[in-house]
Formats: C-alpha cells, structure tokens, sequence
C-alpha cells in the first residue's frame, strides 16, 4: 500500500464534528431563508429571531474551528488582557506594557478589531446589505467545506458567521427614534420636540438647581420597628400586654 492510502486509511474524524457541520449548514440554511424575506427598515423585532438563529449557527462553528486565544498574542495566548489596548496592539497586557516602557517605539503589525472572545467583529454602519453580504460568504464557504477541512477553512467560517451575528445583534437593537447618542432606545417628549425625554429632564433638573429652585427630597422611610420577643411564660405565669 502507498503513503497516500495508508494516511487516508488512517484518518478519523473528530468526534463531533459530523454533528456541528450539519447544525451549521442547517442554522445557516433556515436564517438565510429568513433574511430574504426581510427588507430596509424591518423592525427590529424581525430580526431578533435571525440573531438568535446566527448565535447556533456560530456555536457550531466555534466547535469546529480550533480554539482561539483571548488576547491575539502569541508568546501569551491566556495571559492578562489590556483593557484599553492602543490601536493597532494585540490585547495582551504584558506586551504593551512592554512597548509602552519602551524608549524606542518597535513596529507594531495592526490588527482586527476583535470581541473578547477573539473573533472579528465588524465596523458599522450596520444595514441589511451588511448582513447579507456576510451570508453570502458564509455560503460559500460552506459550499466547499467538508468533514476533512483544514483548521484555517473552519476559524474562516466561524469568524464570518460571528461578524453577520453581530449585525443581526445591532439590527435586532431599538431604533435611535430621539436622535440621542447618549440614550438610543429612551422615549420622546413630545413638548420638546420629540427629544430624549431623559436628557430633557436632566437639562431641567441642572436649570432649575442653576436658577435655584428648591428642590423637594423624599423622605427616607424608617422601616419596621424591631420589637424584643417576649421572654416565655413561667409555670402560673401570663404576659402583660
């Protein structure tokens, strides 16, 4: 027998992975049927069921694809994570610790912009377009993939499906229907305009402190009143009251 067939008698598959790649085809299959059906301006309501839908779908692809590192490092894949990380930087802490007590200024490779879970998250603005763009990708890719796919082909796959969950996620979110950047989903005050009713009332409440009207403070209740218990009765003994 030659190398090539005894290697391919050889392989075996990963256990589960059968199972993960036919929910993913099948996740993927069933929301794209429900994106077609969709349009611009869709209540968000609609797409909370492709959101949930995308998050299964990237489960299984998560189980598929080999195990990521949460800070984009190298030398430490687990360590400590910078939580504020200068862009273009890994989210190692240790390394841009590093550079940061570094005189001299090293080049730095950018990278993607990544969730903490060490998958691509895209840029918005998210629209429709956006998300069906993702999908499409996401089709062709699963076109030519197999249970002998390589670990590139699959962290491909589970980095697309998690940046189309991720537009479905802020399509699914309450419209800005104030304009307010501070608070997107608050109500309207229809005397001023239709604006946030909540930065209203804070501008309301700073004015009149500014101006100084008194302010009427709600007075704390005390609360129950504990009460000793009542020591027990000796023998030809009654309680007072």
């Amino acid at each position: 027998m030659s190398d090539s067939g005894r290697s391919q008698s050889a392989y075996s598959v990963p256990a589960g992975r059968p199972f993960h790649l036919a929910e993913l085809r099948a996740k993927l299959a069933a929301t794209d049927d429900v994106v077609r059906n969709l349009w611009n301006g869709a209540h968000p309501t609609e797409f909370e069921l492709v959101a949930d839908g995308l998050w299964v779908a990237f489960t299984a692809a998560r189980s598929l694809a080999p195990a990521k590192t949460y800070t984009g490092c190298d030398r430490h894949p687990n360590g400590a994570i910078d939580p504020e990380p200068p862009r273009g930087w890994t989210r190692c802490l240790i390394c841009n610790e590093a550079r940061r007590l570094s005189t001299t200024g090293s080049l730095v490779p950018p990278v993607a912009k990544t969730n903490p879970l060490g998958y691509l998250v895209p840029d918005g603005p998210f629209t429709l377009e956006l998300l069906q763009d993702f999908l499409r990708r996401t089709s062709e890719l699963g076109y030519g993939m197999s249970l002998r796919s390589t670990d590139a082909e699959f962290m491909e796959m589970a980095d697309t499906v998690h940046q189309a969950f991720c537009v479905a996620r802020e399509l699914a979110r309450p419209r800005n229907t104030s304009g307010c950047e501070r608070h997107p989903g608050a109500p309207t005050d229809p005397a001023a305009g239709n604006a946030c009713l909540f930065c209203v009332a804070d501008e309301r409440r700073r004015r009149d402190e500014k101006d100084g009207v008194p302010v009427m403070i709600p007075r704390a209740s005390r609360g129950p009143v504990s009460r000793r218990p009542l020591r027990p009765a000796g023998p030809g003994q009654e309680h007072r009251a």
